[in-house]
């Protein structure tokens, strides 16, 4: 069940690259912008994803797993957690409290996901405008 939606997917995102590349109107950067925006995004989603992960340096821990002095922080233990879409890294503390730990990322992923699916999305809708030029 969970491959059909994995494969529409890569089905549609390879139509779009394709109608993308062969759109007439579009200057040749913003065509070929989803090859340097992709990989650019990817390393931002992995940045974020591990942002909340002490196993390299524990002493540097973002997230400090001991309560800090009262009113500090936050009060009992925290711990980062990490959500993969939308991306967000967080220590969140017994009581409630929560710091994110990489909002700067989250707006340049943002960015690079727009600057990804504008033009994808341009390139599938002249697709379904002149699906000949899809054949090329």
């Amino acid at each position: 069940m969970t491959l059909l939606p994995v494969f529409v997917g890569l089905v549609v995102g390879w139509v779009a690259l394709r109608g993308l590349l062969a759109h007439p109107l579009l200057p040749l950067w913003v065509r070929t912008s989803v090859f340097w925006t992709v990989p650019l995004g990817a390393v931002t989603w992995v940045v974020i994803m591990v942002a909340d992960d002490p196993f390299l340096f524990p002493e540097t821990d973002p997230c400090l797993r001991e309560p800090m002095g009262e009113g500090v922080l936050g009060r009992g233990k925290g711990s980062g957690v990490s959500t993969p879409f939308p991306p967000r890294a967080y220590c969140q503390w017994e009581d409630g409290t929560v710091r994110d730990l990489t909002p700067e990322a989250e707006f340049v992923f943002w960015a690079l996901f727009a600057l990804t699916v504008v033009p994808l999305a341009a390139g599938l809708w002249h697709v379904l405008r002149d699906p000949k030029s899809f054949l090329h």
